[in-house]
């Protein structure tokens, strides 16, 4: 006759915290040092990376630290971080690419020749952000632009200066009047009186007008023909950093 089988040991809970605490730390770490980075102002928000960071790295070393808590923390940790730079590459793969600035419209904020880098999951909602454009109809896509004006506003040209519901958002603060009215005066009227975006319709303008094909060229530019947004520079004029 066997003997019935005792209980059985109850699981090292202390073990499995330490477990969990070793392969988090790495995700913890990066993540903590990125929103103190993109909270100050140092780098901008990379949006592309945001299921990675806050979802799916914390998620994955949990279930890793999960099926291998045998391991000691110190094992863990630097295999949390060798998976989280995994994740963060193929995610960056996805969601990003380089542009390179053609012409002169950007100027003095964009040099020909400048190479960028462009997160394709942003959405036009930051004001005086730099965008890439595809709009229907122009030969010279993609378009680098910056957004001066949100749906639902009413846009109106005046003396060279762009207005939104009556509040002047272009130039931006510390730079020169621009010299619109001078070189195209047919441009400076084309909004005379103002003109009301639709739902979903996005003005933008290049840093330098005389040389930019832009809204008031071609009007309203719906959500659908933006690409993303530049937020860093790679190469050229601005070396590797912020983009203005």
């Amino acid at each position: 006759m066997t003997e019935p089988d005792g209980p059985k040991p109850a699981p090292d809970h202390w073990s499995i915290v330490k477990c969990l605490c070793g392969a988090e730390a790495p995700a913890l770490l990066v993540l903590a040092s990125y929103l103190v980075l993109s909270s100050t102002g140092v780098i901008p928000e990379f949006r592309g990376l945001h299921l990675s960071l806050f979802v799916i790295w914390p998620l994955a070393a949990a279930g890793f630290a999960m099926s291998a808590r045998r391991q000691s923390a110190l094992v863990l940790a630097p295999l949390s971080a060798l998976m989280g730079v995994l994740i963060l590459c193929v995610t960056f793969y996805a969601n990003f690419r380089a542009v390179r600035v053609e012409g002169d419209s950007m100027l003095p904020t964009l040099q020909p020749g400048d190479i960028l880098l462009l997160d394709l999951t942003a959405t036009p909602d930051t004001r005086l952000g730099i965008f890439v454009l595809d709009v229907e109809g122009e030969k010279h896509n993609p378009l680098i632009k910056r957004l001066v004006g949100l749906p639902g506003e009413t846009v109106d040209v005046r003396y060279g200066r762009v207005f939104a519901n009556e509040l002047e958002v272009f130039p931006r603060d510390g730079t020169p009047p621009d010299v619109w009215n001078e070189t195209r005066p047919a441009h400076a009227r084309y909004y005379s009186g103002g003109r009301t975006l639709n739902e979903g319709e996005y003005f933008f303008l290049g840093d330098n007008p005389p040389d930019s094909r832009d809204s008031r060229a071609f009007g309203g530019v719906a959500g659908t023909a933006v690409e993303g947004r530049i937020v860093w520079s790679l190469r050229g004029s601005l070396g590797f950093g912020r983009v203005p």
